[in-house]
This record gives structure tokens, sequence and C-alpha cells, in this order.
């Protein structure tokens, strides 16, 4: 059995815990025999899949970017992310546990970190990207978590942080299963917003999202194309476009200050612990079936 994840020109911070998490739930399970692919972590319920392959889904989630797979006996799902991906699939409510990250509960060594960091930031990595995402945080006076960065770097800082603002779904399901609470930001990017809704659903959140705005010049093109005194700005040649980056990341920092103010989120301890031992139970019934 294969395990999928994606991987794009650079590593990030929820792709990448499939590789550190799922061997740790399903010991000496993985090879790299194509025949049987396994979907864990992430947005991978895709039609890109080769179709003659066994799909073994464990908590994974659609979230339209692509088009819905025709669904037959080359799918086997033992769970899914939420009640919109059981929806999109045609399965039974049943089947919805969680995002497979939230087993980091369970499988990391939840030891009492001391607090460096009143709140942090981590944005979603292609706001990385493109925005002025560290000098945002820097102005602002909170930590920047570059997603980027390797999981155990990534997680010791989670872990040292009071309050996490995150526009990086898989910050808050991580910050969440390790109760660290949290303060949802709006993606920038609109295809990324369905997906929040999907998780939350297991756990029985309510999203309230603030809207930082956009960095730079760059990040408001791949956006929202700016309009008005700062859109004229941009366009106005090299000197005008500098002019108009050191104004939005002056906004963002501005909004990331006020985003703090806000009262964070946290799931119910039961919450948690029902989509806990739902994987719980789904990862037992899957080795059983391929022991």
């Amino acid at each position: 059995m294969k395990l999928y994840f994606y991987r794009g020109h650079h590593e990030n911070f929820g792709d990448e815990l499939n590789h550190w998490l799922m061997p740790k739930v399903f010991p000496e399970f993985f090879d790299d025999d194509p025949s049987v692919l396994f979907l864990g972590i992430g947005s991978i319920i895709l039609d890109t899949h080769p179709k003659d392959v066994l799909k073994i889904v464990y908590g994974s989630g659609y979230a339209g970017y692509s088009d819905m797979p025709r669904i037959d006996d080359k799918w086997k799902f033992y769970c899914v992310r939420g009640a919109k991906t059981a929806e999109a699939c045609g399965l039974a409510p049943e089947l919805v546990a969680g995002d497979t990250a939230i087993l980091i509960n369970r499988h990391l060594r939840l030891d009492r970190h001391e607090k460096v960091y009143k709140f942090s930031y981590m944005p979603h990595w292609q706001s990385v990207d493109v925005g002025h995402w560290q000098l945002v945080c820097r102005w602002s006076g909170v930590h920047f978590i570059d997603p980027r960065r390797p999981v155990d770097e990534v997680l010791d800082e989670l872990q040292k942080t009071e309050v996490l603002v995150t526009e990086a779904m898989h910050g808050a399901i991580v910050a969440d299963a390790l109760r660290v609470p949290w303060i949802p930001v709006q993606p920038a990017v609109t295809m990324h917003r369905g997906k929040w809704l999907d998780w939350a659903s297991a756990l029985d959140l309510e999203l309230d999202p603030v809207v930082l705005g956009a960095s730079s010049t760059y990040e408001a093109d791949v956006s929202a194309p700016l309009t008005g005194g700062l859109g004229a700005l941009a366009r106005a040649g090299v000197p005008g476009r500098k002019l108009a980056n050191l104004a939005l990341t002056a906004r963002a920092a501005q909004a990331l200050q006020r985003a703090t103010r806000r009262a964070p989120s946290l799931s119910a301890d039961a919450a948690l612990e029902r989509a806990l031992d739902k994987l719980e139970s789904a990862a037992c019934q899957l080795r059983r079936d391929f022991a």
C-alpha cells in the first residue's frame, strides 16, 4: 500500500503530516506498491488518481480541487473528514469522523511546553509565497510560524504558543488537537474556504473567520486586485508599487493586531474525544482488513 499525499514545489505542514503521523498510526504498513493508494490527511479525494487502483480513504476530504471522482468499487471509505465530504461522495453521515491529523493528540507526547509566544500567526503556505507575512508579524508583535518548515519544528512552536491565529487549516486542526486555542483567518484564496467548514462540522464548531487582507501588491494580484487609491498607486510604476506594498503591509499588521483581540476557538473535549474514537475505530478495521 502506497501512502499518497500532496507535495507542491516545497513542503507544507498539513500535507507533510502524512509522512510524520500515518506511519505511527499504521506501523510497518506502507510500501511503494502503487496498486493500492492510502489517502489520509488532506483534500485528496480527487479524480486524478489512477482509475484502476484501489483507493483507501481514511479521514480525507473533498474540497473541489478537481471534479468529483466517480465512486466505484475501486474506492473504499473507512471514514471522511466532514459532512460536506460525506455528502459530495454520497456516503452515510456515520462515516464522518474528522480530519486524520486530529490523531496527533494520541501520537505526540503532550509535554507541558513553556508558553513562549502570547500569539503566533500561521499563514497558508501560498500566502507566504506571495505576501509579506513575516514582516507583518514583526510589525504587529506576533510570532510568525512558517508552514513550510519541518513538521517537528512547527509542532514545537505550536506547543509554545498560547493562542494561534491561522489561515492554514491544519494549523487550526493540530492546535485544536493539542488544546491550543486558535483564531481562524479567512483564506485569501476562495477555493480553500469550504474545507474549513467540512472539518469544523465533525467537531460541532461554528467558524467566524477574521479577514486580514493582502499584505503585498503581489498577494492582492493573486487574490483580490486593488482598487481605489491603493490600486492607482500600485500601477504608478516602481516607486508607487513600493509605497503600496508598505501601505498593505502596515494595514495587514493592524488587522492582525485586531485579530488577537478576538475570542479564540477550541472544540469541546467531548467532541474531540468522539472524533478520536471514530478515527481509531476505523483504523482498527483498516488494519484487520489489510493485515
